[in-house]
Order: C-alpha cells, then structure tokens, then sequence
C-alpha cells in the first residue's frame, strides 16, 4: 500500500515493520504509531503526546512531519507539555488549566510571562533564532 510505505518512510520506521511490536522500544512504538496514523490519511490528526518517549532529534522530526501535515492543510491538533516545541512548531495554541481554557491564539500571545506564572508557576527565557522564538521554562515561581 502507498499511503502505508509513504507514512513508515516519513517517520523513519521502514525497518521496522518485521518486526514484533513487543521487541519496540517506546519511542520506536511512538514513531510506529505516528506512521499508522499518517498512513490512514485522514483529513484530521490527532496526536496526544506524540513526542513524550522520544530522543530530541526524534522529536524534532516529529514535531516537523506534523507542521508539515498542517502546511499541507490537514487539521492537526497536538497535545503537548513541552512549551518550547509548542511555541516553535505550532501557528495555533490553546492554553488550559484545571479543564479549563485560559488562553487561546498565537504562541507568543498565549505563552506570555504572565499566564505560564498564572499557570505552570514557571519563568521563561524567550528569544528568537533563524526567524524561529524559543522558550525554555527556566525558574519556578518562588512560593
């Protein structure tokens, strides 16, 4: 199937299709089930965590394949905790707490200083590199 050799080659799994699911490391597994999810082709990509098992290089490659998706006009919505790749990655963020939406927009407008204290407790450093903002959670607020 083209969709299912397209998927496993964009998330680097093609070796590993032999082999059993229960051999997999859990990031092979992440990478593994990314691929089937990409392979479906669905107009809408859910993706929870997608890069919570993974080593940095993985989850830059991951968090790529799914802005790719977006650029080509797929919905895609990612659950993340990791408020760098969020605010690097995403044209769109929607910022909750306790179940609650606090926050929803632009990354720069919703990962502001005040709502991460609000929020997460946390101060950030933020800059940009190649036309791209960072962040890094750096201090936790003092209690």
């Amino acid at each position: 199937n083209r969709a299912v050799d397209q998927a496993l080659v964009s998330v680097d799994v093609e070796h590993l299709q032999a082999m059993p699911a229960s051999v997999l490391s859990a990031g092979e597994k992440a990478r593994v089930l990314l691929a089937r999810a990409l392979a479906v082709e669905a107009a809408v990509l859910v993706a929870d965590e997608p890069i919570a098992a993974l080593d940095p290089y993985h989850q830059l490659h991951v968090m790529e394949i799914l802005q790719a998706q977006a650029r080509a006009g797929k919905a895609v919505l990612v659950v993340l905790h990791d408020l760098s790749l969020a605010a690097r990655f995403m044209d769109r963020l929607v910022l909750m707490s306790k179940g609650a939406i606090v926050a929803e927009g632009a990354p720069a407008d919703v990962l502001s200083a005040e709502r991460l204290s609000a929020v997460y407790r946390i101060n950030v450093l933020r800059g940009e590199h190649a036309n791209r903002p960072w962040l890094l959670p750096w201090a936790r607020d003092q209690v």
